[in-house]
């Protein structure tokens, strides 16, 4: 049995078992590891790496962040704001939520949307409680408006998006390039449709119970129960806000401009806070999300086991044949779009863009197409991660902290999706047509 086979049977049950929920996520992620190396797929360095990785480091870093958050009044004395401000009057709740899926928006744009979501949630999760928003469906609502938002402000990464396309295009052989602005007008438009349909209607659709309790993070509701906060002095109080601010905006500034990683920043908020009593040993590691640790550490060797097996390239040619007497570039590019997106809903949307940029604009110079049009096709297919937990970290948060089951969580998303993919068909000929 060929390797590529055997990533792709444990791909399958693995969704199966999702679905079914008959064993929990966290059981069955951490059996992905298990059989790539039992198998020989990967090594044991390989199969378990996601659990040393820098992106489980970080999750770490922020859990243990907003549990400090979470011991000062900061959420009291928002949750109060929310209430006697933004929450009052008929339209009170709409204007809660625009404000909560702006402010994700802003944080993810500078940070990254895991990151973003993860400083997020615990403010999210207050107010939706206090003003009377369904918690699942506003956590969601967040979730995909922060994923969505790349390219939409000229800042970080986005300030090179067209250097790289262009390297593609210029590669691929292809006349046509992009101008710095291009990526923006392209994807401004798109993101507006995508946010307004989320907050007028999609919103609703998320979950049909989104009142669910949802408990603090890492902790049970017995653990919550037999717990007491500690009382913090108006010093460590005060602290403990400085500390966890302090730090978003740090991260923010040396994700931007310096190479030094988040969780450097982070780890040294917390042990700053330890020192001065913020937070204890207990408290810290209670505020862990472990289940989010475990899903991610165990599905994220799937990603490496596809390229690893050729089972991408595979993907990718069998797509490339199916379009091989395809002239219609509506056809190619939605093509493109639709299998660029749901492969990165289990897999790296970094290893689907590698495979995928190169194939797309071969496809369309060939077929005598803009690239263009392709090339942004793989590009906002495999960055529009909102349909499965193991799209991104940000989606398994919550997931996680919402208490979703995974046929709601599926179903809620696809209408976004579908807006999002009908505007860019739409959007983007139009705009290079008058660009």
């Amino acid at each position: 049995m060929s390797q590529s086979l055997i990533v792709a049977i444990i791909l399958i049950v693995m969704i199966v078992s999702f679905f079914a929920g008959y064993i929990p996520m966290a059981a069955t992620a951490l059996a992905v590891p298990m059989f790539l190396q039992i198998t020989g797929v990967l090594s044991f360095k390989d199969a378990w790496a996601g659990f040393s990785s820098s992106t489980v480091i970080s999750l770490v870093v922020l859990f243990i962040l907003g549990g400090i958050l979470n011991q000062t009044t900061f959420l009291e004395d928002l949750k109060q704001f929310v209430v006697t401000k933004l929450g009052a009057g008929a339209k009170g709740k709409r204007r809660v939520l625009l404000a909560a899926m702006l402010m994700s928006v802003v944080f993810s744009t500078f940070a990254s949307p895991v990151s973003a979501m993860a400083i997020m949630l615990p403010i999210v999760v207050a107010i939706a409680k206090d003003t009377g928003l369904p918690v699942k469906n506003t956590i969601k609502a967040c979730t995909d408006v922060a994923c969505s938002s790349n390219n939409v402000l000229p800042v970080g990464p986005a300030l090179t998006a067209y250097i790289t396309f262009n390297g593609y295009l210029e590669a691929a052989g292809a006349t046509e390039r992009f101008r710095f602005a291009d990526p923006f007008l392209a994807k401004v438009p798109i993101f507006l449709v995508f946010f307004l349909y989320i907050y007028f209607i999609g919103f609703k659709h998320y979950a049909k119970n989104g009142d669910v309790k949802v408990p603090e993070a890492g902790e049970s509701a017995a653990k919550k129960a037999d717990r007491k906060k500690a009382e913090l002095t108006p010093f460590q109080n005060k602290l403990g806000k400085i500390l966890f601010f302090g730090s978003a905006a740090a991260m923010i500034i040396t994700s931007t401009f310096t190479s030094i990683d988040l969780y450097i920043v982070g780890g040294i908020a917390i042990l700053i806070a330890l020192a001065a009593g913020v937070i204890n040993q207990k408290e810290a590691i209670r505020s862990i999300r472990w289940e989010t640790i475990f899903i991610y550490g165990g599905t994220v060797s799937l990603s490496t086991a596809m390229n690893d097996s050729g089972l991408n390239e595979i993907i990718a040619t069998g797509i490339s044949s199916i379009l091989g007497g395809v002239t219609n570039v509506y056809i190619v590019a939605g093509v493109f779009f639709l299998t660029s997106f749901i492969m990165t809903q289990f897999t790296s949307n970094r290893t689907v863009g590698a495979v995928f940029r190169p194939l797309s604009i071969a496809a369309a110079v060939g077929l005598g197409m803009d690239p263009r049009f392709t090339l942004l096709a793989i590009h906002y297919g495999s960055s529009l991660s909102n349909l499965t937990p193991m799209a991104t970290s940000a989606q398994l948060l919550a997931f996680n902290e919402g208490g979703f089951k995974m046929k709601e969580f599926v179903l809620g998303s696809i209408g976004p999706a579908l807006i999002y993919f009908i505007t860019f068909m739409v959007w983007f000929p139009i705009c290079f047509s008058v660009l």
